[in-house]
């Protein structure tokens, strides 16, 4: 038997696996990922890269591949329809869900989001990881694993050839889906509303470019009683998937779905009988909302599905998995090469869940509305207005970030009005100029705490020096004004972040907020102090 010992191993080669493993790969990391089906997705799934995980990927040069994958679905925008079927449909009437997001993302970010599919994403994240020397395997399993205070023995199994492998590693990501055997194993419960409906995802090759040219559209609920369900369009052209409904408490599964029924459901949701339908791929899929009590069993973590489940309304489910891995990565980073303390991967868990029961929860109220037939129905309280305060306006409250005395604890929602450099939040957009070019804040924000501080500002000796005394931690620094090493020539840095004239602000390596300050006394001790607690050294 074949045995290895790594940093970290990966179980799940999914959108949130490969995102993972790239983050990971970007901190100079070891890693292996195993997968247990033969490439990546050739199913859809989850169905757009959001405006925040575009962020995350502008480090990797890849932003231009995933728009241009995702530009045919992208004629049909946010166009929502409501018909008995298709060819009924009065086109006129479709709402666009995004035109609000759109006009208001040009203000938070310096990207926007695409609507790229998961089949065709998780290609695009693999070429990248493959550029960065991938250790990466297709169809392998894990059989079993065990962990100790010093890390987890995994075993693990070829399924083409039924030889197993000992795997010793530091760490442990669980990315390996909704139905988890890592969390099962793991005895880890999960609570909310639970589930809203389990829906039978068809995924199909019909040429209905006829219908919909010059009225492309992404999302037709179907109204047609023998039926009902969602159409949703992968390229407004020739691939689609259609949602049903189905009742697994009644004996229903996927055995119920044969291609020559899903095929006659489709003819009925599009209204011609004699369309020529080729059946791709048929999923079951759970509409829930579910977040694990926990996310981190000793040298083990969850991430994405495994860690939280919520309907597709709102888009937030992959995304929220990326963001996961993001938070995850520069962590497990730092301990692994000794900058931290292993008290600060207590942080993930923390952080991470609070959010995710808010993102959660904002999913199931958008589905409430009734957005989508494959979701029931149902009044509630209304959502929050802008899926992007889901996607960036949170906060995270750790001991990975410095509060502000005057920080109310007493809400437990993680969501804020705004991002203005408040310790927790996203940092936020500012383009800046440097020797005539223009840079967005957030590209400075990808792989080391960076400081930024006025032009000739005294905490960049101040934060060589710490860097220094924590064994040259990485820390980038830049000074902003007139002359800095990035020009603001309108102002407004300081009203952006609110920081004081002689003030500087610390962003974390996943580009929140860790800690800002006016001036101090003793800017020295006040920065060290700052650093050791982020990093989870004692004082």
């Amino acid at each position: 038997m074949i045995q290895q010992q790594i940093p970290v191993l990966i179980v799940g080669g999914g959108l949130v696996g490969l995102s993972t493993a790239l983050f990971l790969s970007h901190q100079n990391i070891d890693y292996r990922l195993i997968e247990r089906h033969k490439g990546t997705s050739i199913h859809p799934k989850a169905r757009g890269i959001n405006t925040r995980s575009m962020e995350l990927f502008r480090p990797f040069q890849i932003e231009e591949q995933i728009r241009a994958a995702g530009a045919a679905l992208g004629k049909g925008g946010g166009g929502l329809l409501q018909a008995n079927t298709l060819l009924e449909a009065d086109f006129s009437t479709m709402k666009d869900l995004i035109q609000k997001l759109v006009a208001e993302n040009e203000q938070l970010s310096p990207t926007r989001g695409s609507f790229t599919t998961q089949d065709l994403m998780e290609p695009i994240l693999l070429q990248a990881i493959q550029e960065r020397q991938a250790h990466i395997q297709f169809n392998m399993e894990l059989v079993s694993f065990t962990q100790d205070e010093q890390g987890v023995s995994a075993i693990i199994q070829n399924r083409e050839t039924g030889t197993h492998e000992t795997i010793y590693a530091q760490y442990l990501i669980a990315a390996d889906g909704a139905n988890s055997r890592i969390r099962q194993a793991l005895g880890i419960q999960m609570s909310g509303r639970g589930t809203l409906s389990y829906n039978m995802n068809m995924y199909f090759r019909a040429n209905l470019k006829p219908y919909v040219e010059g009225r492309e559209f992404s999302i037709c609920n179907i109204n047609h009683p023998e039926a009902t369900g969602t159409l949703i369009s992968i390229n407004n052209d020739d691939l689609w998937t259609f949602h049903v409904n189905f009742d697994p408490t009644k004996g229903e599964s996927l055995n119920d779905f044969p291609d020559d029924r899903c095929i006659q459901l489709i003819h009925k949701a599009v209204g011609n009988p004699e369309l020529d339908v080729e059946i791709i791929s048929i999923l079951p899929w759970e509409a829930a909302v579910k977040v694990a009590d926990r996310f981190q069993v000793g040298r083990i973590f969850l991430v994405g599905d495994a860690a939280h489940l919520m309907p597709p309304t709102g888009g937030f489910g992959g995304n929220s998995g990326i963001a996961d891995g993001h938070n995850l990565a520069w962590k497990l980073a730092a301990v692994l090469k000794g900058m931290a303390a292993p008290e600060l991967l207590s942080t993930y868990e923390i952080e991470r869940k609070a959010v995710s029961h808010f993102t959660t929860e904002q999913a199931g109220l958008i589905a409430n509305t009734g957005q989508l037939n494959m979701v029931s129905k149902k009044e509630s309280e209304a959502p929050v207005t802008s899926n992007n305060h889901v996607i960036m306006r949170y906060q995270y409250r750790s001991s990975a970030v410095i509060a502000e005395h005057f920080d109310s604890e007493s809400s437990l929602s993680p969501y804020v009005e705004l991002l203005d450099g408040k310790p927790g939040t996203r940092a936020p957009h500012l383009w800046l100029e440097q020797n005539g070019r223009l840079i967005s804040t957030i590209d400075l924000f990808n792989k080391n705490f960076v400081l930024l501080a006025d032009e000739h500002s005294t905490w960049i000796h101040t934060a060589q020096y710490v860097s220094g005394e924590l064994n040259n931690l990485p820390i980038d620094m830049f000074t902003i004004g007139q002359t800095g090493s990035f020009q603001d020539h309108e102002n407004q840095w300081h009203k952006i972040y609110r920081i004081p004239a002689g003030g500087a602000v610390l962003i974390r390596p996943d580009g929140f907020v860790a800690w800002r300050s006016g001036q101090v006394e003793n800017p020295t001790e006040t920065l060290s102090s700052v650093m050791k607690q982020l990093l989870s050294f004692k004082k």
